[in-house]
């Protein structure tokens, strides 16, 4: 792929993430607003953005991760405070849309999966791992997403 079809497809990636984007940031008042049927859709746009990007699917299948995996990893991003913006990002839902930023969010649930983690520590290491991805886009960085501070 030549650098202006590879500049078209990643910005026709970025324009539809942030209509994604738009739609997912609605607040939540009950469950119904939660499970409205234009959040659903939107949440299933954005996995579907993901599973058809052939990095996304590479790293996916390193994590043996499938959708359900990155149900679970938005909607504890989203919980645990990346479901705001940052420098035109939707953390929670960016993070699932960029290769380095996935890696990143798919290691934590494995950690978190991992060995015997009381629940606080679980919320803890989802609280930093949000803290990091909301500032990585803050920040505007390239590259990968520190696990320490």
């Amino acid at each position: 792929m030549g650098f202006f079809s590879s500049f078209g497809v990643s910005l026709r990636k970025s324009r539809q993430l942030r209509k994604i984007s738009e739609k997912l940031d609605t607040p939540i008042f009950d469950v119904k607003t939660l499970l409205s049927s234009d959040r659903v859709a939107a949440e299933n746009e954005l996995y579907n953005l993901v599973e058809n990007d052939p990095l996304l699917i590479g790293i996916m299948h390193q994590h043996n991760a499938s959708r359900a995996d990155l149900q679970e990893t938005y909607r504890i991003l989203v919980g645990s405070g990346a479901g705001g913006w940052s420098r035109g990002h939707f953390v929670a839902a960016s993070s699932l849309c960029f290769g380095l930023t996935l890696d990143f969010a798919l290691s934590t649930l494995q950690q978190t999966r991992s060995g015997e983690k009381s629940q606080e520590d679980i919320y803890n290491i989802w609280l930093g791992a949000a803290f990091r991805l909301d500032n990585y886009f803050k920040k505007g960085k390239l590259g990968r997403v520190q696990a320490n501070l």
